[in-house]
This record gives structure tokens, C-alpha cells and sequence, in this order.
């Protein structure tokens, strides 16, 4: 018997999706802002109220005023992160992109972060249920004329989700490329209070502008999990060797007293090699965005995927909420 349902429930003016289970469990896309991520929400035995699991927009107005700095949930692409001082060079060529936040001169997570995507298909059955977006994006920008079609698949069980994530070259020349995912994830409490567990990574550094420099360092803050206490982090994590090999699935895991959140990705060669880590200033949330490269891969080119014409590549990443034995 079929357990799940699609609803459209618009944020304000800005189409928004819901796959919801029977009890109530659901999740929303936001396909009318960048398909973002924008509510994962569980049934809670003892408050008899969901609990949200993912930080995104409540409100309408919500999406214009914190979009362009958050980017909540989005899929970023054809780059994440930042492009150093809004312009990359490829193939002899320096291509010029727009400025898009307001702390610093750069660009900032790619095109799609704020467009309309479409609904492809819907479909379920007991254990879970599908949806499938997508957009085009035709290359009419010499800061970057090179046409991709990306689709994002989402698979929702209600205690987990996944996103098989696909870009298609549509051109006619190579297309550059990196991407990644900017969920972020809440138990409902103050992240101070979390513990977190990182596989092992070395840490970019990153020069005065905040970008990569080509160096790196062990990190293993984290590594055998602990409390975030009231540290900031604003840094990517590599993991190491990953991209030597296939079909390698990194977990970060997200702890309180009374849930486990596993966070995972499938690195490998052309994959999710990457974790860029951010706590926001009211710390009920932490941005962890599963990424191909390091941030300005446009211009160092480390992890930088090359697609020919007519050629895709796909990229899978997800999570999971257990409670505590």
C-alpha cells in the first residue's frame, strides 16, 4: 500500500513541494528558489509534534531577504563556494561572473541557487517515494557560456533521505565543473551541544580573502568525534586519498543525548571529495555541504571535472536520523 503523497504547498508566492508520509513525516523542496532542501521534519514520540531536522525558510519574505547569503538546501553549481575575485581563467580565456554577496568580491555558488526548477515525476510505494526536478541552464552569460542540464533526484523514506544529484553537457565545447550541496541540519537544540564525528581530512588553508591556497594541513579535531562546544568553523574539510578510489561512501555523524544524524557521501574519482563546514551565528544549525572540490576550482583546478559533449556525471549524498539505544 502506498504510504506517500506529493503536495504542493507554496512558500508565500514560491512554489514549494512536500513528500509526506502517512504519519505525518515529510520534506520539502523549494523548487521555486534553487530546489533547495528546505524542511526535513520527523514525527517526536513524546511532544507528539514533528521535529525539524533541516534549517530553511518559514516564511515567504524569509527567502528574499536570506536567500542570497544563506542559500539554504541549494544545489550549487557549476561551482561551489567562492570564485576568487569573480572571474576564472579556462583555456587561455578569463571569464567574468558577477559579484553576488555583500561581504566580499566574489562569486558565490553558481547559477541555479535561486531558480525556478521543474517537477519531472513523482512516484512511491510502501517504503519510500521519488521526486525528480530539473532545470537547464542555457549558457546565455559570457562569465560562463557553457550549457548543462542538472537534474536532482530525491528519495524519501522519512527517516532518511537521499539526492542522486546529475549534470548533463548540452553544448557543444568541454564544460568546467564542480559541485556541491548546502543543507543545514538541527536537532533542535543548540549545536554547541552536539557532538560531531568527521572522517579523516585535511584542512584547506586559506589565504586573507578567504580563499584556498594550495596547501593543506591534518585536521583531527573531529575526527574521533567531539563536542562543537562554541567553536566557529567556516572551513573545508578534503578527505584524504578518496578520489583514488570508487564507490567510497564518507559519514559525518551529528549527535545529541537523543539522536544520531548520519550525514553521508559518495566520494571517490569525480566525486563528493569534499565536506565545507559552517556554523551560522545563532549556532541552532550547521551548514555541512558535501562538495568536489575545494572552493575557486574554476581557477586552481584541483578536482575540476572536465564533461565533453553529450556526456553526464552523477553524485549521490544523504542522511539518516536514528534515535539513541
Amino acid at each position: 500500500m502506498t504510504r506517500f503523497k506529493l503536495i504542493s504547498r507554496p512558500l508565500g508566492t514560491v512554489q514549494c513541494y512536500v513528500l509526506q508520509r502517512d504519519d505525518g513525516a515529510e520534506f520539502e523542496i523549494l523548487s521555486g528558489y534553487g530546489a533547495g532542501l528546505n524542511a526535513w521534519r520527523i514525527p517526536d514520540s513524546k511532544s507528539g509534534k514533528l521535529a525539524d531536522l533541516l534549517f530553511g525558510y518559514r516564511e515567504g519574505d524569509d527567502i528574499y531577504k536570506m536567500g542570497p547569503d544563506t542559500n539554504a538546501g541549494c544545489r550549487l553549481a557549476p561551482f561551489p563556494g567562492r570564485v576568487a575575485y569573480a572571474k576564472f581563467n579556462w583555456n587561455g580565456s578569463v571569464y567574468q561572473l558577477v559579484n553576488n554577496v555583500s561581504w566580499a568580491p566574489h562569486a558565490l555558488h553558481g547559477f541555479l541557487q535561486n531558480k525556478e526548477w521543474n517537477l519531472l515525476s513523482f512516484e512511491s510505494d510502501s517504503e519510500k517515494c521519488i521526486a525528480t526536478f530539473g532545470i537547464d541552464w542555457p549558457g546565455a552569460f559570457t562569465g560562463f557560456p557553457f550549457p548543462f542540464r542538472a537534474i536532482n533526484k530525491i528519495t524519501f523514506t522519512g527517516e532518511s533521505y537521499s539526492v542522486e544529484s546529475t549534470v548533463t553537457n548540452i553544448g557543444k565545447g568541454d564544460l568546467p565543473y564542480s559541485e556541491g550541496w548546502h543543507p543545514y541540519y538541527t536537532l533542535g537544540e543548540k549545536i554547541n551541544n552536539l557532538v560531531m564525528k568527521l572522517p579523516e581530512t585535511d584542512l584547506a588553508l586559506l589565504d586573507k580573502a578567504d580563499i584556498p591556497t594550495g596547501e593543506f594541513k591534518p585536521d583531527t579535531r573531529f575526527v574521533g568525534g567531539r563536542l562543537i562546544n562554541d567553536e566557529f568553523i567556516n572551513d573545508c574539510f578534503v578527505l584524504k586519498n578518496e578520489q583514488n578510489f570508487e564507490n567510497i561512501l564518507a559519514t559525518t555523524e551529528l549527535k545529541s543525548d537523543s539522536k544520531t544524524l548520519q550525514i553521508w557521501q559518495k566520494a571517490g574519482k569525480e566525486q563528493y571529495n569534499t565536506i565545507q563546514i559552517y556554523t551560522p551565528p545563532d549556532r541552532m544549525s550547521i551548514a555541512i555541504e558535501p562538495m568536489t572540490a575545494e572552493p575557486d576550482t574554476l581557477n586552481h583546478h584541483r578536482g575540476l571535472i572536465v564533461i565533453k559533449p553529450g556526456e553526464s556525471r552523477t553524485f549521490s549524498f544523504g542522511a539518516s536520523i536514528q534515535k539513541n539505544a
